[in-house]
């Protein structure tokens, strides 16, 4: 007699296809068969059923001098298990002055008591300071192996020295180098000529920041890597360009990810035309066109790309003295990245299921560290998802959970939608309402084999 037992379901996973039970004990998957018996049953019968969804690129309320995200850990981690999310990779955005330990404890501490789900932090390097890559190691050892450098941008940039050299120390640990690949000098330079030619909004952010300038960029950034020794994942690719250096550099052997976010799937450049909503969309690496898009979804089928995340860090609209209503740059996604994918990934006729499970489950725990989830074997934690793939939700922030007044995909209709999610055998979320309280997520220390 288990604990949990998830009856009947088509088990998906990403290699694998076929019907089963599903015993969960103590927390942990402790058989797959048939005819299990639990003290607690869930019928998935003509469901699928999948591991939890693991989204690696997020930002709970991150509380900054410039800016703040409206989703905290509480509401941010709900809408995270009606996703079918049940573990997130947070940003300790560590200010420059502060020690890098400094900064990671105060996102523990706002962590501490709200989520519902498991996490992890990756420690953002944004001080152009080699003496802070001397902290990696203890950091490191406290299971936060994952270091985030920036290319650009005047408050989070690093010169390519400190970059290169945090990437050895990360090669030293065996950890892994996340990078915003984009070229700082010439965007500087366009930026310049968009502001003596009075060019605003986000077409102008885009026409600084072309596609060859963002594969200049992952090229510098991953001959660099190769030089280092580091395993290293390009957050937020956007354009073909940049596709192509990520599959050259796989094809060299290199240790090199590709991180496709839901946004630069879902959206091109037009959608930043919109006068309420678009200017959400001002964001860097910008929005492209169909062809970008288009071969964003095909580098993910082909496995140049290897995860989909979300960035997930939307913002409450803003009212001006004049009444002009407008949305702050960021997006929301972390609540339906699943089903989006699904939609427009499987049954758009991208990818299989399977590659689904793959690129939202699977590959992120391997890319980031997270050894006990990401799959359905024995030992593993129980960590599921009952996904309906028949069930259409049209997408509104009237019926989603993040803590905003809109959402990024309003009025988009999916087929294909989590009914139940389950975190280390405990139910989350189902028939569509939360079943446990803030603060039963719990930190995962990660580690790389």
């Amino acid at each position: 007699m288990f604990d949990l037992v998830v009856r009947g379901g088509r088990v998906v996973t990403a290699h694998e296809d076929y019907l089963a039970d599903i015993g969960v004990t103590g927390g942990t998957i402790a058989a797959i068969g048939s005819g299990l018996r639990g003290s607690r049953e869930i019928d998935a019968t003509g469901k699928l059923v999948i591991p939890g969804g693991i989204d690696g690129h997020v930002h709970m309320r991150t509380e900054r001098p410039v800016s703040v995200y409206d989703d905290d850990w509480d509401s941010g981690t709900i809408a995270a298990a009606f996703g079918g999310v049940t573990a997130i990779v947070d940003q300790a955005q560590v200010e420059p002055g502060l020690t890098l330990t400094e900064g990671v404890e105060g996102r523990l501490a706002a962590a501490a008591g709200k989520a519902v789900i498991d996490y992890g932090l990756h420690v953002n390097l944004r001080e152009p300071n080699i003496e802070r890559v001397s902290e990696f190691a203890a950091l490191a050892a406290r299971g936060m192996p994952s270091f985030k450098f920036y290319m650009t941008y005047d408050t989070y940039k690093v010169p390519d020295d400190v970059l290169f050299v945090g990437m050895q120390e990360v090669a030293r640990l065996g950890g892994l180098a996340i990078v915003h690949a984009e070229n700082d000098v010439m965007i500087a330079e366009l930026e310049r000529q968009n502001a003596a030619a009075g060019r605003a909004g986000a077409r102008a952010t885009a026409a600084a920041r072309p596609p060859e300038l963002e594969a200049e960029a992952v090229y510098r950034c991953l001959a660099m890597a190769q030089v280092a020794g580091a395993r290293t994942l390009i957050f937020h690719v956007t354009a073909a360009e940049a596709v192509r250096e990520i599959a050259a550099a796989k094809a060299r052997g290199q240790a090199v990810f590709g991180e496709a976010v839901l946004p630069y799937l879902m959206l091109t450049i037009d959608a930043a035309d919109e006068p309420v909503s678009g200017t959400a969309l001002d964001i860097g690496p910008p929005l492209r066109d169909e062809m970008h898009r288009r071969s964003l979804w095909e580098g993910l089928a082909r496995g140049a790309l290897d995860i989909i995340s979300t960035d997930h860090g939307p913002r409450r609209r803003v009212r001006a003295a004049d009444g002009t209503l407008t949305t702050p740059p960021g997006t929301s996604g972390v609540e339906v990245r699943l089903p989006l994918a699904y939609t427009f990934g499987v049954r758009a006729g991208h990818f299989s299921p399977n590659r689904w499970v793959e690129v939202c489950c699977t590959r992120p725990a391997e890319v980031f560290g997270l050894t006990r989830k990401g799959r359905i074997l024995p030992g593993y934690d129980a960590d599921l998802v009952v996904f309906d793939p028949e069930r259409r939700v049209t997408l509104s922030h009237t019926n989603l959970h993040s803590n905003i007044d809109h959402a990024t995909y309003e009025g988009v209709e999916v087929v294909g939608y989590p009914v139940v999610t389950i975190g280390r055998g405990e139910v989350l979320v189902a028939d569509g309402e939360v079943h446990v309280e803030p603060g039963r997520g719990r930190f995962v220390e990660r580690r790389y084999a």
